[in-house]
């Protein structure tokens, strides 16, 4: 399972952690359009690098 959000939402944050997923991205939202956006990946597992590309572009 993976949870895709931003970093300044964090009651979808805390739900996130309270069903046992784990931070393994942080970086900037490519698809926004505030440049400062970031983009936080957290999931239940380690994420491959395909996995990774994928969910931050």
């Amino acid at each position: 399972m993976v949870a895709y959000l931003l970093e300044h939402n964090h009651a979808s944050r805390r739900v996130a952690k309270k069903v046992g997923l784990e931070l393994r991205l942080r970086g900037p939202d490519a698809g926004h359009p505030d440049p400062a956006t970031i983009r936080l990946v957290l999931a239940d597992r380690p994420l491959s690098p395909g996995q990774q590309e994928a969910v931050m572009h």
